[in-house]
This record gives C-alpha cells, structure tokens and sequence, in this order.
C-alpha cells in the first residue's frame, strides 16, 4: 500500500504514525502551576536532543484547533521548569492513571497515589517511584502546526539528574534493572523485552 499522508484524515494519519515509529520512550512530566497546583502526565513523542548540554525534548500533541495547550505546557511556559521521570514497570498502572484528559486543579499525583519528592534546583515535584529523575529548565519552545494534532515543543536542558544507586556504575545505567517501558499504538504498552549487543564496525 502507497499512501500519501495529506490525503488522509487526522485519525487516520495518527493511527499510522504510532504503528510505525515503536516502541517509544515515555517523558513522565511534573510540572507545578504559578498558582501552586501539581501537574503529572506522560508524553510518548520524546527524545534526547543533544548531550552538550544536556538536552531532551517532548512534543505535547494538540488535540483542538488553535492555541489550547496542555496543563503541561502551560505550568512549563509560566515557570521555565519541568522534570522528567523515567517510567517503568513498577509505576506503569499509576502512569496510565496520569494519562486522563483532568482539569487544570486536578493534581495527578493525587490522583495517581504516586508521591511527590522535592527537588534539588527546581520548584517542581519529582516523582518518588521513579527510580531516574532529571530536573530541567526550559530551553526553547516551537509551535509546530496550527490546527488539531499540532503540538508545543518543549526543549530543556538537564540541570540536575537522580539515580538509584542500585542502577549505576561508572556513568552507566543498568537497563535491565531499570526495567523501563514503553508506547506501542492503542494501549499498548511494552518492556524492555529481549537486549541484543551487536559491536559496531571497526573502520
């Protein structure tokens, strides 16, 4: 089957896009509004942006025409910080719990049960489970399209990470132990599953 995406419909075009491009890690975000109240939500369309400095990246999808943004967004824009959460197995039903469409009051640690733990460099909360927390401040933002399944653009730069001591040596995080999981397309979610070392080429 050739398809030509602009011939397609958003659902259809979403549908294929989360098929093909899987697994797909998970930014679980904790953000606090201006106004003092919690925000916690995952986000699939994310990524490592650069390592100097310290970059990641997560792309907050648009589900209405225009300008509406996530709470997300918005306790982002208003405050300039944010903090990354690695997801794993342990927390993944609490995750899922996150991932509903609330009100802006409502706080999804809360919600979820998870526990919020203080950071070190940012007014935002981390979360306590997760075993690999990295505190950002706000890099850049881009818009990227106008109608519904554009999405906000939020670049930040790593100012502080936690790790589990169980999970590092020398710099190293063990991905086994971590136990991260993934998105797939529907409600599918994936673990980490069988690990391949392959040695690149040696030119």
């Amino acid at each position: 089957m050739d398809i030509n995406p602009d011939n397609l419909n958003n659902k259809e075009r979403y549908k294929l896009l989360i098929g093909s491009v899987i697994p797909r890690p998970i930014a679980f975000v904790s953000t606090i509004s201006k106004e003092g109240v919690r925000n916690l939500a995952p986000y699939s369309f994310y990524t490592i942006a650069c390592f100097n400095p310290m970059i990641i990246a997560f792309f907050p999808i648009r589900y209405k025409k225009g300008s509406e943004k996530k709470d997300t967004c918005t306790n982002i824009m208003e405050t300039g910080e944010f903090v990354v959460n690695v997801a794993t197995e342990d927390i993944l039903q609490e995750l899922n719990t996150t991932s509903g469409l609330y009100d802006a009051e409502v706080d999804e640690f809360s919600k979820s049960g998870l526990s919020p733990v203080e950071s070190s460099t940012v007014k935002a909360p981390g979360v306590l489970e997760s075993p690999i927390r990295m505190e950002c401040r706000l890099y850049k933002t881009l818009s990227i399209g106008e109608d519904e399944g554009g999405s906000d653009a939020i670049f930040g730069r790593v100012v502080h990470l936690y790790a589990d001591d169980r999970l590092i040596d020398n710099y190293r995080i063990d991905e086994k132990l971590l136990k991260p999981v993934s998105r797939l397309a529907g409600m599918s979610y994936s673990t980490l599953g069988k690990v391949i070392d392959i040695p690149r080429p040696k030119l």
